[in-house]
């Protein structure tokens, strides 16, 4: 969910060198015998094997974005024969496919049953990194990170717009840490160093978890405030929802002139559902994008929606954590200078991708295991009408505006205060943060992505 120009000095480091505070699946490496490390060789080049054959298969560029990748995972195959374990084999594929420049193409190791958690979650606001939510009982609770704590990085590498995807990447799905290094700057501008302690979660806790919480956005998907007798505001948490629920929310904003859509946090969803909401701003078809696949490419035409539709003023509110269906949504309605955006450059995670399960045996016919990985493969781009591409650039806005630490603090809302001012309204940040749109970002929302449909 990010864009992704990946800082040189963190793929090399993150390639070549065993990292100096990753820790437990090096230490199980470490007491494995030579006959072991053998073994892992030989299934780390199966598996690299396997992963060519799908990329060749399924990668939606036929040049496979420069990369001659006969050469490239020969000679992956060829570094890993001079490996010993496991994880220093993993990181050899992963950085093969973190070569692509793609956010939607990456590798998940095997062996990963539990979910490591460190107690917060982070977001970009412009070009800080933000702690914005702190887990109560939490090792980061006690050791004082807070809200409003700005990060400069997480163990040795720096933290910033390009880097942040990358970095929760390593830590959450390929390395996961028991103690994780946290540089915070304080308003005096020193900066502390505090360690925090991993939790370890089974998987399928984290799993029901997340199930409960996407059931609960698509049975309540929505929320509308009347600001005034000509402004609304509707939050739209996602949309992996059915078409009635964009049928309420538009029933609510009609007999109002000025309708404030918030997106931020929008994770994206169904195509189709992307495709309806944005029919009720037009009273003709629109062309959104263009969907370029391997072998074709299609387009993608919204229809008017009679009923209900609006036809007054649109205010767009995004945020960093704004991706999928929401970009394109919010660049449509720029693109046709149909309504204003505002808040923070969007993520940037446009394209369309597949899972991939896969399997791999390793021992003898003695005492045979299977292991488990998967692999995120993008089956298509997506090229705007104006000929432009969104994924890793994200949508700019018209007004670029952002919560200040200590609006973070406070959860005040200075974002959608400031779109009311657009429209006459007049309302203080403070009473903004009480029409309750402000949501708590929980540390699974860094690996999770709604469905598209």
């Amino acid at each position: 969910m990010f864009r992704l120009r990946i800082p040189f000095a963190i793929l090399i480091a993150f390639t070549f060198f065993p990292p100096v505070y990753y820790g437990q699946s090096i230490r199980v490496d470490a007491i494995q015998s030579r006959n072991s490390a053998k073994t892992n060789r030989e299934r780390g080049i199966r598996m690299v094997k396997d992963i060519r054959k799908v990329i060749e298969e399924h990668y939606f560029d036929p040049n496979f974005r420069g990369i001659d990748l006969k050469a490239r995972f020969k000679a992956a195959e060829e570094e890993i024969k001079t490996l010993e374990t496991n994880s220093q084999i993993f990181r050899v594929i992963a950085s093969l496919l973190l070569e692509f420049n793609d956010s939607h193409t990456r590798f998940f190791p095997p062996d990963r049953a539990n979910r490591t958690e460190y107690g917060f979650a982070l977001q970009m606001v412009g070009p800080t990194c933000f702690v914005v939510s702190v887990k109560k009982g939490s090792d980061a609770e006690a050791k004082g990170l807070k809200v409003g704590d700005v990060v400069t990085k997480l163990g040795p590498y720096p933290v910033n717009r390009d880097s942040l995807w990358v970095l929760n990447y390593m830590i959450y799905s390929l390395e996961p840490q028991p103690a994780l290094p946290v540089y915070v700057k304080r308003p005096d501008g020193s900066e502390e160093r505090i360690l925090v302690q991993s939790k370890v979660t089974p998987f399928k806790e984290v799993q029901k978890e997340i199930a409960e919480r996407r059931k609960k956005k698509r049975e309540d998907p929505y929320k509308c405030a009347k600001l005034s007798s000509a402004v609304i505001t509707c939050r739209l948490e996602t949309f992996s929802v059915e078409k009635k629920f964009i049928d309420r929310m538009m029933t609510e904003v009609q007999g109002h002139q000025k309708f404030i859509l918030d997106l931020r946090g929008n994770r994206g969803g169904y195509v189709h559902i992307n495709q309806y909401l944005t029919g009720h701003f037009f009273d003709r078809e629109v062309k959104t994008a263009e969907m370029v696949l391997r072998k074709k490419t299609e387009t993608r035409i919204a229809k008017p929606v009679n009923k209900n539709q609006f036809r007054g003023e649109l205010i767009v509110l995004i945020d960093s954590d704004s991706a999928s269906a929401s970009e394109v949504f919010s660049r449509v309605m720029q693109i046709e200078k149909r309504g204003t955006v505002v808040g923070d450059v969007s993520a940037g995670a446009v394209m369309t991708s597949i899972g991939v399960g896969m399997m791999n045996e390793r021992g003898t016919d003695d005492y045979m295991t299977v292991s488990f990985y998967g692999l995120n493969v993008t089956v298509a781009d997506v090229i705007m009408s104006d000929g432009k591409r969104l994924e890793n650039v994200g949508v700019i806005p018209d007004h670029p505006v952002g919560p200040t630490a200590q609006a973070l603090i406070e959860r005040s809302d200075p974002v959608l205060a400031f779109a009311a001012s657009l429209f006459g309204h007049r309302i203080t940040s403070e009473e903004a943060g009480k029409l309750g749109f402000l949501k708590t970002k929980e540390e699974d929302e860094e690996a999770e992505k709604d469905e598209d449909g």
